[in-house]
């Protein structure tokens, strides 16, 4: 499986499901020292450095990994850098060292380009918020007028802004930014598309962060789904355009009806992790992306009993879809400890929860951690013992405090 800089719970949760499954996992990543690297599960390991940016070094370890195994090899994605990378490859024919578990590269294209998805969905008459695509400041007013306010803008790509030069920080790193008006707009999208930050205005679905939906499903190389599950992403982080880091699963048999439905329309095959926000005005449930690769919160779905990538390598040796146990449907728990607490200060500084109902929260049993594991608890352990060390190394190295001097004894000149 692939591993990009910045992605640490893609790749946990592909190593530790698969490893669960009895499959042994390559770790394939651009730098040294990668959580995934620590689990028990994680037989073998290649640093491939940069590799999102060149693919020709992906290729050539890819290929000596084939040879070595007598074979091509199934290959997953943990985020998008990976996704794009690998599609790309499979896109040129590299299937001498590489069984794709990926639907048809064109479609990942589409999905992953938020214009081209945008007509996608049009084309096939899915349940979207209005999109809007301007290439100029005169487009950004036009969209406006056609807009209603509060509008979400975002990269048209994944890495549409943070490739952009002289972008601000803040707005490279956002997944998603509001704009509450006209004004905000135009102010945003001037600063966007001088720098060639493709961007795309969506309409805002009305509803707080609970109103987060995902469901993640498989479908396999003959059409048929093989397995989905569906989870309410009740904090995310960033808040309000991000992931989620709190999450309940669920029983929601209309919405994964209406994914799967989604999916049969547009050919989908393989992996599927779709993102979506219900209305709080209509109750309708609207698409906002679909991810071709797994949930930053996936663990939660296998420890559920559906393993989306144990049956993602198993499509792709060839190996018949098994029978599966009902699935633990609802009540269950997943929690990103740093990223939720992150998310809770924001929320509190909001005035939208309070410490109480966090502490609350995390009594919840059965309750998932994303890097505590009690079968695999070598990367909490080594994380943790890491992160003491730093929290020691800065405080030693930190100026220390002069002592406050005694007004009533201090001298003015």
């Amino acid at each position: 499986m692939l591993s990009c800089i910045g992605a640490s719970e893609g790749d946990m949760n592909l190593v530790r499901s698969l490893g669960l499954a009895g499959v042994p996992v390559i770790l394939v990543a651009e730098y040294a020292d990668p959580p995934a690297r620590l689990s028990r599960h994680c037989t073998g390991f290649v640093q491939v450095p940069l590799f999102s940016e060149q693919p020709e070094a992906l290729l050539q370890a890819l290929r000596t990994l084939a040879a070595h195994h007598g074979g091509p090899l199934p290959v997953l994605a943990s985020a998008d850098p990976d996704l794009e990378v690998l599609a790309r490859l499979l896109a040129r024919g590299a299937s001498d060292c590489i069984v794709s578990t990926l639907p048809d590269p064109d479609l990942v294209h589409r999905l992953m380009d938020k214009t081209e998805f945008d007509r996608l969905a049009a084309a096939h008459r899915l349940p979207v918020p209005r999109t809007l695509a301007p290439t100029s400041l005169t487009e950004v007013r036009d969209a406006a007028e056609r807009l209603r306010f509060p509008a979400i803008v975002k990269p048209a790509t994944p890495q549409a802004w943070c490739q952009a030069p002289g972008l601000a920080e803040a707005v490279r790193r956002a997944k998603a930014l509001r704009v509450d008006n006209v004004d905000e707009l135009m102010a945003l999208c001037a600063q966007l598309l001088p720098l060639g930050a493709t961007s795309l205005v969506q309409e805002f679905i009305e509803g707080p962060d609970e109103e987060h939906f995902d469901v993640h499903a498989f479908i396999g190389r003959d059409g048929r789904a093989q397995a989905v599950f569906s989870g309410r992403k009740w904090r995310i982080w960033p808040p309000h355009a991000g992931s989620g880091c709190f999450v309940e699963s669920l029983n929601e048999p209309g919405l994964e009806a209406l994914a799967l439905d989604i999916l049969a329309r547009i050919g989908y095959r393989g992996i599927a992790n779709m993102n979506f926000k219900r209305d709080c005005r209509t109750g309708e449930f609207l698409l906002l992306e679909i991810n071709p690769r797994v949930s930053q919160w996936g663990i939660l779905t296998t420890r559920c009993g559906v393993n989306l990538p144990w049956l993602a390598w198993r499509d792709a040796q060839g190996l018949p879809a098994p029978d599966l146990a009902p699935p633990v449907r609802a009540g269950r728990w997943y929690v990103n400890g740093l990223k939720d607490l992150r998310a809770v200060r924001q929320y509190r500084a909001e005035g939208l929860t309070r410490w109480s109902d966090y502490l609350r929260s995390l009594l919840r049993w059965p309750l998932v951690c994303q890097t505590l594991s009690l079968d695999d608890p070598r990367p909490a352990l080594v994380l943790t013992s890491r992160w003491i060390a730093r929290k020691m190394r800065a405080s030693r190295q930190s100026p220390r405090r002069r002592p406050a001097e005694d007004p009533q004894t201090h001298r003015h000149p």
